[in-house]
C-alpha cells in the first residue's frame, strides 16, 4: 500500500525523472541507516551471548546488495519516464509485469517452482491486469484525462524488467550463501541499495541536464513523501518479506499497489476508472488474496 503512493507522488514532484529517484533514495536513507544500526546492535548483542565476534557483510552480500540497488535505480528512471508519457493506470498495471518476469527467472534461477494456488493466483492477477490495460488501450483512442503513448508504454515494460532484476537480486543477498552463517540483514540491504541507486539516479540526471532541484514546496514535499513512504516503508517491507517468503508470493502481493495508486490517481487527478477497470481491479485482489502464505496449494 506504501508503495502504492508512488506514481501519484510522481506526478507532484517538479523535478527531473531520475532526479526524482536521487530524492526518492536520498530521503529514504535515514531511516534505513538507523535500520541498519538496530540490527547491527542485535547482532553484537548475540554474538557476546555466544563469545563469538559480530559477523560482517561478506563480498558477495556487498555486490549482490549494490546490483539489486542498480536494478532499482534503473527501474525509477525508467518507470518515471515512462509515468511522463503514459496514464497511471497504465503505468502501474505494465511495470507491475515484473510478477511475470519474477516467476519465470525465479524458477529458473532460484529453483523456486511455483504452487499450484500460486499459478491460479498469477492466472487470476494477470486476467484482472489485461482487462485492465485493454481498458486503457480503449480510452487511449478518446479524450482521456492523461494522454497515453507507446513509448511511454514501453518505458513502463522496461522497468518491470528492472524491477524483477532488483527482487531476484535482494531475495538472494536476504539468504545465506555458502560459507555465510547468516544472511544480511534487511536494513544493511537497504543501506547498500538505496546508496547505489541514489547514485546512479543522480550520475544519470546530471550527465542529462535534468532539473535538479524540486521548483516548489509540493514537489519538495512530494519527493519526501517518496522516500519516507515509498520507500523507507514500502520498499523496507518488501526487502524484510523477502528474507522470509518466495519472490513470486512477494511479486503477486505487491500487486496491490495497482488498486492503491490507481484510486490515488483518480481522486487527485481526476483519472476516474472505467467499469472495466474495476472489474480487473476485483480479479488482482482475488489473486493478491490467493497468494497469501498458507494459501491453497
Amino acid at each position: 500500500m506504501c508503495i502504492g503512493c508512488s506514481a501519484p507522488l510522481v506526478r507532484l514532484a517538479d523535478a527531473g525523472p531520475a532526479a526524482i529517484g536521487f530524492w526518492r533514495l536520498f530521503f529514504a536513507l535515514g531511516p534505513s541507516l538507523v535500520w541498519a544500526y538496530a540490527e547491527h546492535r542485535s547482532s553484537v548483542r548475540r554474538a557476546r551471548l555466544i563469545g563469538a565476534a559480530a559477523l560482517l557483510p561478506s563480498r558477495r552480500q556487498v555486490l549482490l546488495a549494490m546490483l539489486a540497488g542498480l536494478c532499482f535505480g534503473g527501474d525509477l528512471i525508467v518507470f518515471h519516464k515512462g509515468l511522463a508519457q503514459t496514464s497511471t493506470a497504465n503505468a502501474l498495471l505494465l511495470g507491475n509485469l515484473a510478477v511475470v518476469f519474477v516467476f519465470t527467472f525465479g524458477w529458473l534461477i532460484l529453483r523456486e517452482r511455483p504452487t499450484r494456488g500460486l499459478i491460479v493466483a498469477l492466472v487470476m492477477a494477470l486476467t484482472g491486469t489485461a482487462i485492465i490495460i485493454g481498458s486503457s488501450a480503449w480510452h487511449a483512442n478518446g479524450a482521456g484525462v492523461r494522454p497515453v503513448s507507446v513509448i511511454g508504454d514501453l518505458l513502463c515494460v522496461a522497468a518491470a524488467l528492472f524491477y524483477a532484476g532488483y527482487m531476484l537480486f535482494t531475495r538472494a543477498v536476504r539468504r545465506a550463501g555458502r560459507g555465510e552463517a547468516v544472511p544480511l540483514g534487511g536494513g544493511m540491504v537497504s543501506v547498500i541499495a538505496s546508496a547505489t541507486g541514489a547514485s546512479l539516479c543522480l550520475g544519470w540526471a546530471v550527465t542529462t541536464g535534468e532539473t535538479l532541484i524540486p521548483q516548489s514546496l509540493q514537489g519538495l514535499l512530494a519527493v519526501i513523501g517518496l522516500g519516507l513512504i515509498a520507500h523507507a516503508a514500502g520498499q523496507g517491507l518488501a526487502t524484510f518479506a523477502l528474507g522470509r517468503l518466495p519472490a513470486g508470493v512477494i511479486s503477486l502481493v505487491l500487486l496491490l499497489q495497482i488498486v492503491v495508486g490507481v484510486s490515488l490517481a483518480a481522486l487527485l487527478f481526476g483519472e476516474l476508472p472505467s467499469l472495466a477497470v474495476f472489474v480487473g481491479g476485483l480479479l488482482v485482489v482475488a489473486g493478491v488474496a490467493n497468494a497469501r502464505p498458507g494459501g491453497p496449494g
